[in-house]
């Protein structure tokens, strides 16, 4: 399967965008993994975390399965005010599984409803709440991917 690296690119700046932006997550742009793996391996901003739960259309149950209030509350009063390499990547991938919903699905209302309600297909779990593992949110950007090019999850 052919990557088009633009459509990777804009798909990158959306994810961002949840995350607060350029004036949130200090990033020129992330045009290669290996400024995605710095950028996680640093730690995102505390800040992207409050402004992507307020931001991603979750629902504040599913956001906090993934990212639990106290652990936002404890990087918000540590001395960096960054979240861990563990936490950065759970709130990278809940963006990017939020962002390819909505790609999937054409309609963000529509995308954040799939994410957040509990879905045979994962064990009546919501498909967000999966984005706390690697594994889970590959779960779920397969069947996405398979919603996307019409094939039968």
């Amino acid at each position: 399967m052919m990557i088009d690296v633009k459509q990777e690119r804009s798909r990158y700046e959306r994810i961002i965008g949840f995350l607060g932006g350029p004036a949130i997550v200090d990033v020129p742009a992330i045009d290669s993994p290996k400024a995605l793996v710095r950028l996680l391996r640093c730690g995102l901003p505390v800040d992207s975390a409050v402004f992507a739960r307020e931001h991603l259309g979750l629902t504040p149950v599913v956001f906090d399965r993934v990212l639990p209030r106290t652990t936002i509350a404890s990087a918000q009063k540590s001395v960096s005010r960054t979240l861990s390499t563990a936490v950065s990547e759970n709130l990278f991938r809940l963006s990017r599984l939020t962002v390819i919903a909505e790609e999937a699905f054409g309609d963000p209302e529509r995308a954040h409803r799939w994410l957040t309600d509990p879905n045979a297909v994962f064990d009546n779990e919501a498909p967000a709440e999966l984005a706390d593992t690697e594994a889970g949110a590959k779960w779920v950007e397969s069947v996405l991917m398979r919603t996307m090019y019409g094939i039968d999850a």
